[in-house]
């Protein structure tokens, strides 16, 4: 038989299939190049890298297009910095502490967390109020007395920590005014205050001023500058005539002025500065004088001492009031001032009623006044001037027209003496009617809750002259200066502790004062802050950092430094990268670090910032560590 020959014009497509064909009896040889396309590929052919062709380097990457291309990585550190501070706005803005990222975290100091405090030196302080760290070195406790005749502190060496201002009044003012600015430290005041004593007549005793003592506590108070004002003992005995001294005047901050005597001054402290008013006579008419005479007396008196501005009420922080004076009786029972005090002060001794114009009674005697309103006048002065009229005397709080810091003064018939004590509010001064007068009200205090908790109160009830002990003062028997140690009590002097004047034995009354106790800080020449542990996902080996800083000493001064092992740190150079926003404030200071630490484990991340020599206030706002 002959060989009979198949070609593929004799084998119908389709009709040989894998079970026909032996296996390997197909080769490369048989495979025509190029003729294979990809639909001739299983999706399932797992054709390994090694099979293709790349014409690329190592660091070559296959682009959408098909071809090959190097990736540029030139921009990666700028990113992650970036990352660094996008992580600190939104950290800033969501009033966050940690701001956790997958590999690193941000800190801007919202409060304390994220740093290990413990490891801080005692010269980096934490401000609250401005959420940054410093070069500070704190001082605990320091104590200072603020009198009518000078400024003392407990330790003499903590004077120059502290920036303050102090002025004796002159003519119809008696007392001290100044200013105070507390360090950054200071957002806790421990305050013991004492109003000053109202005079007497020769007859009938001063009432003792009030006292208080209270915590004021508030962020705002760190870096802020306060005034003050300490009232002076009231004068007396002096009946009104021509004189450059003139007699019988109020103590500092609006003692009412008595004829016969005048009213202790009020003593304060307000978050700001007060604006001091000249006082006078109501409707300018001295004691003593007809209605349209030439006027015998300097606008400070003798109707009432200079005093702060009744505007001035709503920046009142803390405020005692001042004990009113004891006034001559013409032969009947001695008219004893009334106490001061923080809620109210005491009435006048002899008859009391609540007055009308030009009437007053025999002996009638100023009420004493309380937080809302002044206390009752014995009389009403001639004229009833503006602002110093019925209406206005007796308008509550807080309405704007309410009259603050004056006692109850001088003025023209129906002979209304004054000599009432000043505060918040001030007592009703005293009347002689009838030939004979009563004693000058008190004055009451205040505190402000903004700054002043309530449970932090204490203070004793107002005693007038007739219960009070002897001396005329209820401040040295109060728990909270009985409580103080020795030597702040021995700050409030004998003469300085709101005494009421005598009868027989003085008629000046005691001086206020004020002692606060409150952290301060100095600067300090070195600072170390340290972060808390955070754990990394695998070893790193790289580092960068973002400080966010207000460096007035620069960074040759500070070493910033990370570490991953928690052992060794290793130092970072950084680099000025300008201000956060505008051309002031803070700046953002970067760098990056390969990280050398060897000891196990390897993914304890903290950094460090250390500063020496320095000689400015430094402020750390923020850090922001990552690492791959």
């Amino acid at each position: 038989m002959g060989e009979t020959k198949v070609n593929n014009n004799m084998i119908q497509d389709g009709a040989i299939d894998t079970n026909k064909l032996a296996p390997n009896s197909i080769s490369s040889a048989n495979i025509t190049d190029g003729s294979i396309v990809n639909a001739d590929i299983s999706p399932s052919a797992a054709i390994t890298l090694s099979k293709i062709s790349t014409p690329g380097s190592a660091t070559d990457f296959l682009k959408g297009d098909g071809s090959f291309g190097t990736v540029d990585t030139s921009a990666i550190a700028t990113n992650t910095f970036n990352i660094g501070v996008l992580g600190f706005k939104m950290a800033v803005n969501d009033g966050l502490t940690i701001y956790n990222l997958i590999d690193g975290v941000v800190d801007e100091f919202h409060d304390e967390s994220g740093v290990d405090t413990a490891e801080n030196s005692a010269t980096t302080n934490y401000d609250s109020s401005g959420d940054f760290y410093q070069n500070l070195d704190s001082t605990p406790g320091v104590t200072m007395h603020l009198g009518v005749e000078a400024v003392t502190f407990e330790n003499p060496e903590h004077a120059p920590l502290i920036t303050y201002t102090s002025q004796e009044a002159a003519n119809g003012a008696f007392g001290a005014q100044g200013s105070i600015t507390f360090p950054s430290l200071t957002t806790s005041i421990e305050a013991t205050m004492v109003g000053a004593g109202g005079a007497n007549s020769g007859n009938g005793d001063g009432g003792p001023g009030g006292s208080v003592q209270a915590t004021i506590t508030n962020p705002s108070i760190a870096g802020a500058t306060w005034d003050y004002v300490v009232g002076e003992g009231g004068n007396g005995t002096s009946y009104a005539t021509p004189s450059p001294e003139v007699g019988a005047s109020g103590g500092y901050g609006g003692g009412g002025s008595g004829s016969t005597g005048g009213g202790g001054g009020f003593t304060g402290i307000f978050d700001g500065e007060v604006t001091i008013i000249e006082g006078g006579t109501y409707n300018e008419n001295g004691a003593w004088q007809t209605p349209g005479s030439p006027n015998n007396y300097p606008d400070e008196g003798p109707g009432f001492a200079d005093t702060v501005s009744p505007t001035n009420a709503s920046e009142a922080v803390l405020i005692v009031g001042s004990g009113g004076a004891g006034e001559n009786s013409n032969g009947a029972p001695q008219a004893q001032g009334g106490g001061g005090g923080f809620l109210a002060g005491t009435n006048g001794s002899g008859s009391f009623s609540v007055p009308t114009a030009g009437s007053g009674g025999t002996n009638a005697s100023g009420g004493g006044a309380d937080q809302e309103a002044n206390g009752h006048l014995a009389a009403y002065p001639f004229g009833e001037g503006t602002g110093f009229g019925p209406s206005e005397w007796t308008q509550e709080s807080p309405h704007p027209n309410a009259i603050h810091f004056q006692g109850g003064g001088t003025a023209y018939p129906p002979y209304h003496y004054g000599g009432a004590g000043s505060g918040y509010h001030g007592g009703g001064g005293t009347s002689d009617p009838g030939g004979t007068t009563g004693g000058a009200g008190g004055g009451a205090g205040y505190s402000n809750p903004t700054y002043v908790p309530t449970p932090s109160l204490e203070y004793e009830t107002a005693v007038g002259a007739g219960a009070a002990p002897a001396p005329e003062s209820t401040f040295d028997e109060a728990p909270y200066y009985t409580a103080l140690p020795s030597p702040r009590q021995a700050l409030f002097a004998a003469g300085a502790q709101g005494e009421g004047a005598e009868n027989g034995a003085s008629n000046q009354g005691g001086d206020g004062g004020i002692l606060l106790t409150f952290d301060a800080g100095a600067q300090a020449t070195s600072m170390t802050l340290v972060s808390d542990t955070f754990t990394a996902n695998s070893t790193p080996t790289t580092s960068r950092i973002v400080v966010f800083a207000e460096l007035p000493d620069g960074l040759s001064d500070f070493t910033v430094s990370v570490t991953r092992d928690n052992s060794t740190f290793d130092t970072v150079t950084l680099t000025d990268t300008g201000y956060v926003a505008g051309s002031s404030g803070t700046k953002i200071f970067t760098g990056t670090r390969t990280l050398t630490g060897t000891a196990s484990p390897q993914v304890q991340m903290r950094w460090k910032v250390v500063g020496s020599s320095l000689s400015g206030t430094n402020k750390i706002h923020g850090v922001a560590l990552q690492w791959a």
